[in-house]
Order: structure tokens, then sequence, then C-alpha cells
């Protein structure tokens, strides 16, 4: 083989053009195709450069036989399936959202039981404070390493349908005893408060909020179980996902079909019941010192929350 055919074969071999090998070389594309046409015959430092960058010696690219002495290409390594890295950062992102959670609701609990003393009010609003910032801080990070990795995976393929089937035992597990943690919570309510006077040793004021705490506590625990089978649920929602990166223009448009106006509209209502709940929630306790009755606005948000995403839900499928 000549030198303009080897110059050639190792070009194509490693996926460059002439334009491009031009470049490395400081010529222009024309005297590369001078030199594969044999044309014309580089300079000696040229040959040496061009030896490095194929990796070859000079005499089998002058005179020898690129061909032969040519080890194969290796084969690109396959993609990397990007389900199981989904599966990790879904599953430690449902945990730090339903952290947050928990820690907000904790921070309450605490107020509530604090706010008993004379001196535990103080106590328990820096206490509910730093709960607040640190569930705050909490979701600032899930929420950057969601969006990077969105970013990284715009695009995940659906769970098989046996993994699916295989997560819902645990899924329901957790609603069961969320469900049930909240009416042993609300039955432990009820029978600590039947009676009208309070233990031995222990002030009537001083015993409703301790009532009224462990109610709450109940509700924080099952909250978080709640949010985090409801999260874990979702992740196998890969169509979801699919959707979120379209909706912040990490994917194509075209590549799934993007979140209804209704399911916005839901979305930014239960977000405002709930957010209108806490602050009743806060300013009947701190300025009516309500803090027994005021929990109620919780619930009764979850529920207005629901049947607006349920009217709006119905009214999307119509």
């Amino acid at each position: 083989m000549s030198f303009g055919e080897n110059l050639g074969y190792y070009r194509r071999r490693d996926g460059i053009t002439q334009e491009e090998l031009a470049e490395k070389m400081f010529v222009t594309r024309q005297t590369v195709s001078r030199w594969e046409t044999d044309a014309v015959l580089p300079d000696v430092e040229t040959l040496i450069r061009l030896a490095d960058l194929f990796s070859c010696d000079m005499d089998t690219l002058v005179r020898g036989n690129a061909a032969e002495t040519s080890e194969p290409t290796p084969p690109p390594p396959p993609a990397e399936d990007p389900m199981p890295q989904y599966d990790r950062h879904m599953n430690r992102f449902s945990l730090a959202i339903s952290l947050g959670v928990l820690s907000i609701l904790l921070g309450v609990t605490l107020l509530i039981l604090f706010s008993a003393f004379s001196w535990g009010t103080l106590l328990g609003v820096i206490l509910l404070l730093a709960l607040i910032a640190a569930a705050v801080v909490t979701f600032i990070v899930a929420g950057l390493s969601h969006e990077g990795f969105m970013r990284e995976h715009p695009r995940i393929s659906p769970y098989p349908e046996e993994v699916r089937r295989a997560s819902r035992p645990r899924i329901i597990l957790m609603v069961a005893g969320a469900t049930a943690l909240i009416f042993v919570g609300l039955i432990l309510l009820i029978l600590l408060s039947w009676s009208e006077t309070a233990p031995a040793g222990i002030a009537s004021e001083v015993w409703d909020h301790i009532v009224t705490a462990l109610f709450m506590l109940s509700v924080s625990v099952a909250v978080f179980f709640y949010v985090m089978a409801g999260m874990l649920h979702g992740k196998h929602e890969v169509s979801e996902y699919n959707k979120e990166c379209v909706e912040e223009g990490f994917a194509p448009e075209d590549t799934v079909a993007p979140k209804t106006r209704s399911k916005r509209i839901a979305d930014a209502v239960s977000s405002a019941i709930m957010l209108s709940a806490t602050a009743i929630f806060l300013l009947l306790g701190f300025l009516a010192d309500a803090w027994h009755p005021a929990w109620i606005a919780f619930p009764i948000g979850a529920i207005l929350s629901g049947i607006v995403e349920a009217i709006l839900g119905a009214a999307s499928k119509k």
C-alpha cells in the first residue's frame, strides 16, 4: 500500500474527516487530499506527527500495509442502562422529601408540647423555625439533585410489569400502616381526653397540650409514610418523570405529552389550600392560644385538596 492509501485507511479507521485531519496538522483540506492521492508527500516532521496521531510506526505509514498491521477498532462500549440509577435516585429523593415534611410536622408537634409551659413557647418557636429551616435546606438540595439527574437522563424507559407488581405490597403496607397509625392516635386522643381531670401532678392545660402533641406525633409519622408511599408509587409512573423533563426543557416536546392544564391548576390549588391551612393553624395558635382545636385545619385542607384534584381530574378526562 502507498502512503496515501495508508493515510486514508488510518483516517477512516479513526473516524476523522479530511477537514479534521487538516486542522490537527495545520494544513488545508486540499493538502490532505493531495497526500491521500499520493500527489505529494509531507515533510518528515509532519510524518512523525501523523504516526503519533494514528499510533503507528512511520515505516508502516509510508511504505507498509496499514490494513494488515493495524489492530481492529474495538466496538464502542454498550450504553449504560439508566434504570438502576433512576431507581436509586428516586429512592433517595423520596426519602429526602418525606423527611423534610416530617421535620416540619415534628416542629409543630414540639411547639404544641412546649407552649404548655410559660418558659417553653420561645423554645418551641425556635425549634419549629430550626426544623423548618432544615426541611427547606433538604428540599433545596433534593430539588437541585433531581434537576441535575433529569438534565443527565431526560428519558427513562418504563419499569417491567413484574417490578411494578413486586413493589405494590410494600406500598400498600405503608399506606395501611399510616392509616392505622392515625386511627390509633385518634383513639388515644379520645381516651386521654375522655376524663375531664388530668392525672395527678399534671395541670389540666399541660395535659391537654401533651394529649394533642401525642396525636400530632402520630399524624406526623403517618404523613411521612403517606408521602413516602406516594412518591415510591409515582416513581414507577415513569411517564410522569418524562413529562416533567419535557416541561423543564430537558427533553424534546414531542417525546411525551405535556401536563394538562387541569393538572397544573389542581397542583396550584392544592398547594394554596395546604399553605392556607398551615397559616390558619399558626395564627390561631399564636394569637388565640388555640393549638388544640387549630390542628383540624390540616385534615380539612387535605380533604379539600383531594376534592379539588378529583373534580379537576374528572373534568380533564371529559
